[in-house]
């Protein structure tokens, strides 16, 4: 490893670890707090990575229907070893992203050059979401690291036609496809890379007929074993709910919001910052100097098809928009690299003042406009919040072994740092019907933030003279059923 490569690796790690240490919560809690309650019961119960488990399992098990939980189950092993602390999740998350920032490093070094790959890791490093998002508890570093490194290796095993290079590939793809199945849009950028080897040939190649085969194979088979899961509990977080959630819904694709929302706001200011998406499209018409540079081109179209399949999930979550960092960086890094040498910024010979002056702009406020975006992540990661507060209190006041209804945005946080299991339930569903229904099932305790009810006030004075208060504070409360 060269030192110019070792220096953005340090960097990166000195970002991330601010607030390495504090709980799960913040932007996207009731992501990381889902991650961490299965890192958390894998640990307590001792159950086999097979059989993931949630909080909001109510009488059930809690073995729900999900992607395949590599990433929690690794930082429950962490746990046996030192005890359960949620760093331990942020830390694996970071360690993940530090793989991904070298291994986007190498790819691009053997396509490009040395000083586009350079340029590519810095900007990757510092981009605001890649920053929030490689050091929470989430499994999108381990995703993004298996999606990078698989197409790495399969470059490799089309040039130098080593077999293990091909089943190390195989490998890492089935890896991100079982973490995150839209990682199978993988398959058009490595399309490419084989066409480009083999043309039409490649449809009869026994290593490609293979490879497709183990990947297909064990993404179905964890699949329909996680549906069994919920055939057991009932419990899914919506993999298959095409046309009501995250697939399928058409209808937003002829709305400009959409796409205002998706590459304008996104995309544009909160991903790449508005500098980097300037730059990013500027890249684009940069003339590309091989025949494998089109990789790159191929991931961007593959996202995109991504994208439009599954509109809904990209319009509420804008953590799904991460892979596209991979080959945006490369397109930013390709303008730096043609007008600047890394690290010494020296210009390259030739080139025009004005758009030097440009480039040198950019260079400056993307670090400035990432490190604006990423303080506003961070304001959610507030100690003092009522969050903290009243599960506190909860681990206090409310026996271990008691069920548990939280009361929330359909947000498990309240569960999981409580350290207790129960029901999440939204305000409109607070009624006599569920309040006995889950009694009846179990439920000793109500909990909330007062929030929730701000435009429901009929229903916290319903649950208030429904229950026995044991606390009831201006931000929060703790019912008795």
């Amino acid at each position: 490893m060269n030192n110019k490569i070792a220096i953005i690796l340090y960097l990166s790690l000195l970002i991330r670890l601010y607030h390495i240490s504090f709980p799960v919560g913040g932007w996207h809690e009731w992501r990381q707090a889902d991650t961490a309650a299965i890192a958390k019961n894998f640990y307590e119960s001792g159950s086999s990575i097979l059989y993931p488990q949630v909080d909001w399992r109510g009488t059930t098990p809690g073995y729900v229907e999900s992607e395949f939980q590599i990433y929690p189950y690794s930082v429950s092993l962490l746990y046996n070893v030192f005890g359960m602390h949620d760093y331990f999740g942020r830390l694996v998350s970071v360690l993940f992203s530090l793989f991904s920032v070298y291994g986007l490093y190498l790819l691009v070094r053997k396509i490009i050059s040395e000083n586009t790959a350079l340029w590519a890791s810095f900007i990757y490093t510092m981009l605001p979401l890649n920053i929030y998002f490689s050091r929470v508890f989430m499994p999108e570093s381990t995703m993004l690291m298996c999606s990078i490194y698989g197409i790495y290796f399969f470059l490799k095993w089309t040039e130098e036609n080593y077999f293990r290079y091909l089943m190390l590939s195989t490998a890492f793809i089935t890896l991100a496809a079982l973490v995150k199945l839209p990682a199978l849009y993988l398959g058009l950028p490595l399309a490419f890379l084989v066409f480009k080897k083999y043309r039409w040939k490649m449809f009869i190649k026994w290593e490609i007929i293979l490879m497709v085969s183990v990947v297909f194979s064990c993404v179905a088979a964890w699949y329909y074993h996680a549906h069994s899961l919920s055939e057991i509990t009932g419990l899914s977080f919506n993999i298959w709910n095409a046309g009501n959630d995250k697939w399928g819904m058409t209808d937003l694709l002829i709305k400009p919001k959409f796409y205002n929302d998706i590459f304008l706001r996104n995309l544009g200011e909160r991903h790449l910052t508005y500098a980097g998406f300037v730059l990013f499209i500027w890249g684009l018409f940069i003339k590309r100097q091989n025949r494998y540079e089109m990789l790159f081109d191929f991931y961007v179209i593959a996202f995109l098809i991504f994208i439009f399949i599954a509109p809904q999930a990209h319009l509420e979550q804008d953590y799904y928009q991460l892979p596209f960092n991979i080959p945006a960086s490369v397109f930013i890094a390709k303008v730096f690299s043609k007008y600047l040498n890394f690290p010494s910024l020296k210009p390259v010979s030739g080139q025009k003042k004005p758009a030097l002056i440009i480039v040198l702009s950019a260079l400056l406020l993307i670090p400035v406009l990432s490190f604006v975006r990423y303080y506003r992540f961070m304001e959610y990661e507030d100690i003092n919040s009522p969050l903290y507060k009243l599960t506190a209190d909860a681990r206090t006041m409310i026996p271990e072994d008691s069920l548990v209804i939280s009361v929330s945005d359909n947000n498990p946080v309240n569960l999981y740092l409580s350290r207790r299991k129960g029901w999440v339930l939204c305000t409109p569903q607070i009624n006599a019907e569920n309040l006995s229904r889950l009694k009846h099932e179990g439920a000793k305790f109500v909990m909330g933030e007062k929030k929730y009810f701000k435009d429901n006030l009929e229903k916290f004075v319903f649950l208030r003279n429904a229950c026995s208060d044991i606390l009831d504070l201006n931000e929060y409360f703790i019912f008795r059923l």
